[in-house]
């Protein structure tokens, strides 16, 4: 009925380009500590949002923590959440996947969680 209301809210809503890392693996470094590997990042565009207090409340997070909502029309598949998560470079933060709505089958779009881990060193 109404389309892709994400591309179509996209021209009037500002959008921002983050650095997405996909994990890749776990490899063992040369103290013998697991480290994660991620593959090169990849610039996706999309409106980067905040998550109010009350829905972070009912979404069951920690209202003590950050968390973001990007939305995005980019084709992103096989996101990787929980212990070794994908993660996005916004404005100098590291911010790690914790889940996704992919819409794009459907509509052309997928909303992804993210929590706030601190300020990237690269």
């Amino acid at each position: 009925m109404f389309g892709n209301l994400q591309r179509i809210a996209s021209r009037y809503i500002p959008q921002q380009t983050v650095q997405w890392y996909r994990f890749r693996s776990r490899e063992l470094d040369e103290l013998g500590q697991w480290q994660n590997t991620y593959h090169d990042p990849i610039a996706i565009r999309g409106s980067w949002q905040a998550i109010d207090t009350q829905d972070g409340q009912d979404m069951g997070l920690d209202t003590a923590k950050v968390y973001r909502k990007f939305y995005t029309t980019h084709d992103i598949r096989h996101i990787q959440r929980e212990q070794s998560p994908d993660f996005m470079v916004f404005a100098g933060r590291r911010y790690d996947v914790m889940g996704d709505a992919d819409w794009y089958t459907q509509d052309g779009w997928l909303s992804i969680v993210c929590i706030e881990a601190g300020e990237y060193d690269g």
